[in-house]
């Protein structure tokens, strides 16, 4: 079958149809994925600043709980016991001070070991005195000296205050130490995320309260301070280690310190990147889905099509009776009617070709018989006049007897098929006849299967041949006798018959051309009983002749092998 050229309507349909989904599909991610995909970063960005603000708060109560500690213990001023009573009461607090202008201990929980003029030049002390109001001072993380025994960090409160003293009115600075390590522990308590967290600045950028912090002072680590610097209060972004970051920065009211909260934008937007992988996962198995789909829809579009091609295969493979089921649309329904009414045309058409050819053909047979006929019955009757001639009239009845007997097998009820027993019988009752009319000239034997008589042959194809040996074969100067021997045998799926002759044989450029002669020319019988054969079993069957001069002839015919009936 021809290779098919151009393009196929089923790909065609499918190709459309997934084409058609796949930019619906990309219009949906291009319009969902950006708006949703905002709609999570701004809610994950609130969300974070909300926590972020909750633990601002936490330290605000934390740092209000401290002012409002060093209120009340302004108000029992200068009573020690009371301050001691209050120092022990406060887990957090590890030293409560009062000092004069002048720098000298009024009251303490702790001994002081410095001089005033050491204290005067503290930087607590220098605050409360300038400041002179209820403003209360907050110190980095230090470790404090003035007191005896005291090593630990703290976060020194300094306010200027007012108190009674043998009855005068006096002022002074209140001193309180509150343990650094506690306002730690609750930086270190802030967990943004996975890795985020937080640390505490001061007006001046410095770094007071870190999750790292000893890292940060012995210089292994880093915190980049730049965004923060250029953003007060708010929320901006920067990167570490390759990894974005978003900033949350609170200031601690009252401290003028600011908690910056650092959060990690793959993990606060971690929603998002799930929103973005179960949208993606969807989106595939959309297109899947969409390809399954357009491929369902070319099939069911182009199956009658595909119907209508297959049965027009089988038409262009010979297969001339198949019919085609008016189904699909409209259409493809009127295509198959239109090929229908076709193949119903083709075939009529068709069985006038056969019964034309078959009728040409009879005819064809039957001239041939009719051609042989004449020229035996002319030979047959010539000899018979001869007999007749010399007086042998005898042998002349014997001869018309033969002749009759052989003319009932000819005719065979207008059969052209006989069997080979019938065939046989024909070929005897003719050497009969003509042994009368060549006394003595010839000798014959015929050698037959007994098996084979009842197999069908084409009929008068041996007499044609014997008659051409008898009046070919003979020495018109009767020096040498003929003998003519007849053979029929069975040769693999072929019957076969033979006629052989040791006669004067066949001149070799008389030879070559004997079967493919014009006709009219020598050779009519065996050119008819090869035309014969051709027609009723066609190429590959029919006569082959060998022949040699002063040697004599052989003629073989081989046609199909057949039983009767």
């Amino acid at each position: 079958m021809n290779s098919e050229k151009g393009n196929s309507l089923y790909l065609a349909v499918m190709s459309c149809s997934f084409a058609a989904a796949g930019i619906l599909l990309i219009f949906i991610a291009m319009t969902v994925i950006p708006r949703v995909s905002g709609m999570l970063e701004a809610n994950a960005v609130d969300r974070t600043r909300d926590t972020v603000r909750q633990s601002a708060g936490g330290l605000e109560i934390y740092v209000g709980n401290m002012l409002q500690t060093l209120g009340f213990i302004a108000g029992l001023l200068p009573d020690e016991a009371q301050i001691q009573l209050i120092e022990k009461s406060q887990h957090d607090i590890r030293a409560i001070a009062l000092f004069s202008e002048t720098g000298e201990p009024v009251s303490a929980t702790s001994p002081v070991a410095q001089p005033p003029e050491a204290i005067r030049g503290l930087i607590w002390f220098q605050k409360a005195m300038d400041w002179q109001g209820t403003v209360v001072f907050f110190s980095r993380p230090h470790v404090q000296h003035i007191f005896e025994g005291q090593r630990e960090w703290v976060i020194s409160l300094s306010r200027y205050v007012d108190y009674v003293d043998d009855g005068i009115t006096k002022t002074g600075v209140l001193l309180v130490d509150y343990s650094a390590s506690a306002f730690a522990a609750l930086i270190r308590g802030i967990q943004i995320g996975a890795s985020g967290y937080a640390y505490v600045i001061d007006g001046e950028d410095a770094i007071l309260f870190h999750p790292r912090k000893e890292l940060l002072d012995a210089g292994i680590a880093e915190e980049p301070l730049r965004a923060v610097q250029e953003q007060i209060v708010g929320v901006t972004r920067d990167a570490r280690d390759g990894r974005g970051r978003i900033l949350f920065i609170n200031t601690i009211g009252q401290t003028r310190w600011r908690m910056v909260g650092v959060a990690y934008i793959d993990e606060v937007l971690t929603l998002r990147s799930a929103f973005l992988s179960t949208f993606m996962i969807m989106l595939i198995c959309a297109g899947l889905l969409s390809l399954a789909c357009a491929a369902l829809i070319a099939y069911f579009v182009t199956r009658p099509i595909r119907h209508l091609q297959q049965k027009m295969r089988q038409v262009e493979e010979g297969n001339l009776h198949t019919t085609i089921t008016e189904r699909g649309f409209r259409e493809v329904r009127s295509l198959s009617r239109t090929f229908n009414l076709m193949l119903e045309r083709i075939r009529s058409l068709m069985g006038q070709i056969v019964d034309e050819q078959e009728a040409k053909r009879s005819l064809e047979l039957n001239a041939l018989q009719q051609q042989i006929n004449p020229h035996f019955l002319y030979n047959a009757l010539d000899s018979i006049i001869w007999i007749q001639e010399q007086g042998r009239s005898q042998e002349a009845i014997e001869m018309i007897c033969a002749l009759a007997r052989l003319f009932r097998i000819s005719i065979s009820k207008g059969r052209n098929v006989i069997t080979v027993g019938e065939e046989i019988e024909h070929v005897r009752n003719y050497l009969i006849i003509q042994k009368m009319r060549f006394k003595n000239a010839f000798s014959h034997e015929i050698e037959v299967d007994e098996s084979l008589l009842a197999y069908r042959t084409v009929k008068l194809v041996l007499q044609p041949l014997v008659e051409n040996a008898v009046h070919h074969a003979l020495d018109p100067y009767g020096q040498r006798a003929l003998h003519i021997r007849v053979r029929i045998y069975r040769d693999g799926d072929a019957l076969c018959m033979t006629v052989a002759d040791d006669g004067l044989g066949i001149a070799a450029d008389t030879l070559k051309g004997i079967l493919d002669a014009p006709r009219g020319n020598r050779g009519i019988g065996l050119r008819n009983v090869h035309e014969r054969l051709e027609l009723t079993c066609g190429r590959g069957y029919g006569l082959r002749i060998h022949s040699a001069e002063d040697e004599g002839t052989i003629v073989t015919i081989r046609q199909p092998l057949a039983l009767e009936g």
